[in-house]
């Protein structure tokens, strides 16, 4: 150990110009080497000698031997006790000023846990960073200069932001010893740490702690639109307002920012078809930017609709009408059957009769038949008929489709058009029993629109191709819902699709297809005689028709 500081010594004393005596050479196989940059005869006439610097290793040297070797090499007081200790290693092949070498000695003993803190005016004290703030660190003003890792204390003033959302943000890069805290009132920020690390916070700080630029004041704006509705077209901005709002706010940028968006307002005037801007001159530059895009006028298009029944009606007629014609002084007189009892009611009979087959007897008689001639005159005519007859007949017809409506719609691009024609039926929605009369009852009518419905949205797509969302509903009320109760109210009927096609500019497109047959029972009949069981079907007359339609 002796050999090694004799060794230190004696090159210090070699390196400063002093007379030296003896240079033992075994040192230089210690684990301590400490090179000179320039070894050359020295000489002091009036010359000022140029800094210098070292180069030094240290191969697991205990610290108390480092801190001896640095306070030679500084000429800088140390105070530290038997607490300090631990070997430390350090390879510094660069060449290195007294500065620089100090430097790098303060942030040995910061990485092994230790600090240093000014005792006086002449020395520096080494203990245990954990302590330091007990110790009694070193307040500093603003521009006095310290060492890198010295701990100190300084209050750092706060002007444009609060100082607890600061330390939120502070606190990540203080180290394990160090303490940072706010001052509400004041606004400002204590903090104790090593110098080298309060720099870095005041390097920060400046940074974050800046004025929001508020380029103008916000001020108000009417833009008239020409095509797009003021209310829809609010709503749409608005809506990107307040994404770029909550993008801002997940950014975590609200307290750093060019203009606030909170400050842009838009509210529709319908009078007008307008809309009052409240934005800063560059925003407002770029709101009317995007107004532009949006207030175009739309395309129309021109809707033909049919909405049809493909119908097969399959009637069928099975009976009987019974005719006895007499004569009452030379004129003939019809009795039985139904309909009018008289000679055109004979006439309607034969003349309407097809897939018929007839029966008669007794004496036949001249029937006179009026008729209206083109001209407009009166023309006369004679039939003969049986004087008892009866008709039996059995038929069946066939019909096409029924043109239920034929609506024709223009309306714009990407809007909505609607048809309706019907009837309001109404409905009992709820009876209630009188208590002070039990027969009277009072009942609740709401009313439900009955018959056709047509929604149709269009929208433009590219190459002459039209986007339909098509809504179709067909509702009726059931014919056999009128012997129903009051109490219960009348059945309805409902048929509806809803579908999306695309079709080609002046192209048809059929949709649907929604079937639904039923049979209608129709019965006339002679008074009294068509209600005797069995020959009573010689005396009345039941129809069949049965309908299967095809919505389309």
């Amino acid at each position: 150990m002796i050999d090694m500081l004799n060794c230190m010594s004696a090159l210090l004393k070699y390196k400063r110009g002093l007379l030296m005596k003896y240079i033992n050479f075994s040192c230089l196989f210690f684990l301590l080497t400490v090179a000179v940059s320039a070894i050359a005869p020295l000489s002091y006439a009036d010359t000022e000698e140029p800094e210098q610097k070292i180069t030094f290793n240290f191969i697991d040297v205990d610290i108390p031997t480092v801190i001896e070797f640095i306070s030679d090499l500084t000429g800088k007081n140390f105070i530290f006790d038997e607490r300090i200790k631990g070997n430390v290693t350090i390879i510094a092949p660069t060449k290195l000023t007294i500065d620089e070498s100090f430097t790098l000695f303060t942030s040995i003993l910061e990485l092994k846990g230790f600090t240093i803190l000014p005792s006086g005016t002449k020395a520096y004290k080494i203990i245990p960073s954990a302590m330091a703030r007990q110790a009694g660190s070193t307040f500093m003003e603003n521009g006095e200069a310290v060492i890198d890792e010295t701990y100190i204390t300084r209050l750092l003033p706060v002007t444009h932001i609060k100082a607890n959302e600061a330390i939120g943000f502070l606190k990540p890069i203080m180290s394990r010893n160090g303490h940072i805290s706010a001052f509400g009132p004041g606004n400002m920020i204590l903090i104790a740490d090593s110098a080298l690390n309060i720099d870095k916070v005041i390097s920060i700080l400046k940074n974050i702690d800046q004025p929001p630029t508020y380029l103008e004041p916000a001020s108000v704006h009417v833009y008239s639109l020409e095509n797009a509705d003021a209310t829809e077209l609010s709503k749409v901005l608005e809506g990107i307002i307040k994404s770029s709002r909550t993008a801002s706010k997940q950014r975590g940028a609200q307290t750093v920012t060019k203009t606030p968006l909170s400050d842009i307002l838009i509210t529709p005037d319908k009078a007008t078809n307008s809309l009052i801007i409240v934005a800063p001159p560059e925003n407002y530059g770029a709101i009317v930017e995007v107004i532009k895009k949006l207030d175009k006028r739309r395309r129309q298009v021109f809707v033909e609709a049919m909405i049809i029944e493909a119908r097969i009606d399959k009637l069928k007629e099975l009976g009987s009408k019974w005719r006895a014609t007499l004569s009452v002084d030379g004129a003939p007189v019809t009795i039985g059957g139904f309909g009018q009892l008289d000679a055109f009611a004979v006439q309607s009979i034969l003349a309407g009769l097809t897939g018929f087959s007839m029966g008669g007897m007794g004496n036949f008689l001249d029937v006179p038949i009026t008729s209206i001639n083109s001209d407009g005159t009166f023309g006369s005519s004679t039939m003969t008929v049986p004087g008892f007859a009866a008709l039996f007949d059995m038929s069946e017809f066939n019909d096409a489709i029924n043109v239920l409506s034929a609506p024709q719609i223009l309306t714009s691009n990407n809007q909505e058009a609607e048809i309706i024609v019907g009837e309001n039926v109404p409905f009992v929605s709820s009876s209630q029993r009188d208590l002070a009369s039990t027969s009277s009852v009072l009942s609740s009518i709401q009313r439900q629109d009955v018959g056709i419905t047509l929604r149709i949205t269009p929208q433009i797509t590219e190459g002459d191709y039209v986007k339909l969302d098509i809504y179709q509903e067909i509702s009726s009320v059931k014919e056999d819902s009128e012997n129903v109760t009051i109490s219960v109210g009348p059945t309805t009927t409902k048929r509806a699709t809803k579908t999306s096609v695309v079709v080609k500019d002046k192209q048809t497109v059929v949709i649907s297809g929604l079937m639904e047959e039923k049979d209608e029972v129709s019965i006339a009949k002679t008074p009294i005689l068509g209600d005797i069981p069995l020959i009573g079907w010689l005396f009345k007359h039941k129809s069949i028709i049965r309908k299967k339609t095809n919505l389309l």
